[in-house]
């Protein structure tokens, strides 16, 4: 077998590659930036949650009003309430907990008919493709951050 082709180049079988497998369900995304829609930071370095700092995130509904923090660990459903209290089952306004804009909202949620699936940004400009999104109802089982980009994947097969 010659190592050349007619024209001088070198030919590297590909067979004779080593393959590596990741297994991508073993991979664990860690967020450790993360904005609001006016580009405020969310990473509290005060709150730890498994080892990182978490994300603070403001919330309200009628007569309530609070703060929580979240892991930043993709699917690790740990939060510590700051202030306030969240209710099983409850939607909840999501907000930056600095200057109070409301996190817009990605694609409706199917655990309830009002449940959002609300996107935070991963660069200070909020962009779809870099950015998290998890379920605004307490409880559900999209309350952990998922990539933006996955949500919408799902979305599209669920509704084909």
């Amino acid at each position: 077998m010659t190592m050349y082709t007619k024209d001088g180049r070198l030919m590297i079988p590909i067979g004779n590659r080593k393959k590596k497998s990741i297994n991508e369900n073993k991979i664990r995304y860690i967020i450790n930036e993360a904005f609001c829609p006016k580009g405020c930071s969310l990473i509290d370095h005060e709150i730890e949650i498994n080892g990182f700092p978490g994300l603070r995130i403001g919330f309200r509904r009628p007569r309530v009003e609070g703060e929580f923090a979240i892991s930043a660990v993709e699917g690790d459903f740990k939060k510590i309430v700051l202030s306030g209290q969240l209710e099983e089952g409850v939607k909840d306004e999501l907000q930056c907990p600095h200057c109070k804009a409301v996190f817009e909202k990605l694609v409706n949620c199917n655990c309830k008919p009002e449940g959002e699936m609300i996107v935070i940004g991963l660069t200070p400009k909020l962009n779809f493709n870099n950015a998290i999104t998890f379920c605004n109802v307490t409880g559900c089982a999209n309350g952990t951050f998922i990539k933006s980009g996955e949500a919408l994947r799902h979305v599209r097969l669920s509704a084909m």
